[in-house]
């Protein structure tokens, strides 16, 4: 939505040593928790911000401050053909990304791109791989679980296809690592996770908080609510955390079930985090898979 449209920033210098951010003019603004930003606050996520700041930073110099505004004229009206209004994101556009590089391709030539991506480790002689959706997932097997990079790869919204790919290349042990707001699709029978192609997040925990007992209320809740995250709130209230290592178990069972007839299909576990990186659950303990993965 936002492709060949103009975004500006103007920076105001001054002596106080802080940097400062703010949205402007076509820049939405938070109305609702469940994005991981305040409500009330532009809608411009932690690592934009942090990359913004950075750049400023190595610009000005150490004491000097500056007013950062960002703004886009056309935000507001370009922000009608986004999902913003449903996530409580109103006047304008989001500023979001985890790396500022926006990779312009074809499906299937990103696809073959990720593909070539499995088959470089395979040839190396990897047999053990962690699939993630993008670089959050990378850098929480980095930081949280002590894993090598070497072994992670991106699988992007092509869940199913990547897992193809890894069978046909013989790796024996899959892992996949992401925020629920991804995987809990995969746990549905949904292996292309894109919102455009199917979005079950909510009826898929609403379905599974019933099979685990949880009260009517929380189900309204959880089923009125626009973002995983947001969810999360809520089963967390109730104390249904153990929701997590169910949904990591029907994952993997999903995931069998897709390899049913495959010769000597690769064991698969499941593991969830949250934006702030802590551990939600998994199909066993994480310990156990982070050790396997360094053999």
């Amino acid at each position: 939505a936002t492709h060949g449209m103009l975004i500006f920033a103007r920076v105001t210098l001054d002596d106080s040593g802080v940097i400062a951010l703010q949205g402007g003019e076509g820049v939405g603004t938070v109305t609702r928790k469940g994005i991981g930003l305040p409500v009330g606050s532009s809608a411009i996520n932690r690592t934009p911000r942090q990359t913004i700041e950075s750049a400023v930073r190595e610009a000005i110099g150490p004491n000097r401050g500056a007013q950062i505004e960002i703004f886009a004229p056309e935000g507001e009206e370009r922000a009608q053909k986004t999902y913003n209004s449903r996530l409580g994101i109103l006047g304008g556009i989001s500023i979001i990304g985890t790396t500022g590089i926006v990779t312009p391709m074809s499906e299937e030539s990103w696809k073959r791109s990720l593909s070539l991506e499995l088959e470089i480790k395979r040839a190396a002689g990897l047999d053990r791989v962690v699939l993630v959706p993008g670089n959050h997932g990378e850098r929480f097997v980095r930081e949280q679980m002590g894993i090598d990079t070497q072994v992670v790869v991106t699988m992007s919204n092509f869940v199913g296809y990547m897992i193809e790919e890894a069978v046909r290349l013989g790796f024996r042990q899959i892992v996949l690592v992401g925020h629920p707001g991804k995987l809990v699709k995969i746990a549905a029978g949904i292996f292309h996770t894109h919102s455009h192609i199917a979005d079950a997040r909510m009826e898929t925990l609403v379905a599974h908080l019933a099979l685990l007992g949880a009260p009517l209320e929380l189900l309204k809740l959880v089923s009125d609510c626009d973002t995983t995250e947001a969810a999360m709130e809520h089963i967390d209230a109730y104390g249904f955390q153990h929701i997590y290592n169910h949904l990591a178990e029907r994952i993997c069972m999903r995931v069998l079930q897709t390899l049913r007839f495959t010769k000597n299909p690769p064991t698969c576990d499941a593991i969830m985090f949250s934006f702030d990186n802590q551990v939600l659950g998994s199909n066993r303990p994480i310990a156990e898979i982070a050790e396997e993965m360094q053999c």
